[in-house]
């Protein structure tokens, strides 16, 4: 299978989102809130696994955008990836400080309709 210079399909823009997307139910609703995100037009929904691997690329331009990185669980995978990085200045959005709980948490419209109005909130 040979791949041609495929362009990355990760949004561009002023304001980005990007989501740990775990195989949980938090990573998995953290990932539907950064979709929804994007779809609605509200920021340009990014690929963490780009900080995560290290392309420098990357990251110095993620440096100078208005970035939402939004974790699940109180690993905060996604916000120590960024600060492994050198990426400080973002804000952050953990779903267990708003009340949702690790393996208990359904993804309901309502549940994904209340972290949403929260998240479309922060810059």
């Amino acid at each position: 299978m040979e791949i041609k210079d495929k362009k990355c399909l990760c949004g561009e823009g002023e304001f980005i989102v990007m989501a740990c997307s775990g195989a949980s139910d938090l990573g998995k609703l953290s990932d539907v809130i950064a979709r929804k995100l994007s779809e609605n037009n509200v920021r340009k929904m990014s690929c963490l696994a780009i900080v995560g691997a290290g392309i420098q690329k990357s990251i110095e331009s993620f440096k100078s955008k208005n970035l939402l990185v939004i974790d699940g669980c109180p690993i905060d995978c996604g916000k120590r990836m960024m600060n492994n990085s050198g990426i400080e200045n973002y804000n952050h959005l953990r779903l267990t400080d708003l009340g949702c709980k690790k393996g208990e948490t359904p993804l309901t419209e309502d549940v994904i309709n209340n972290i949403y109005e929260k998240a479309e909130l922060i810059y």
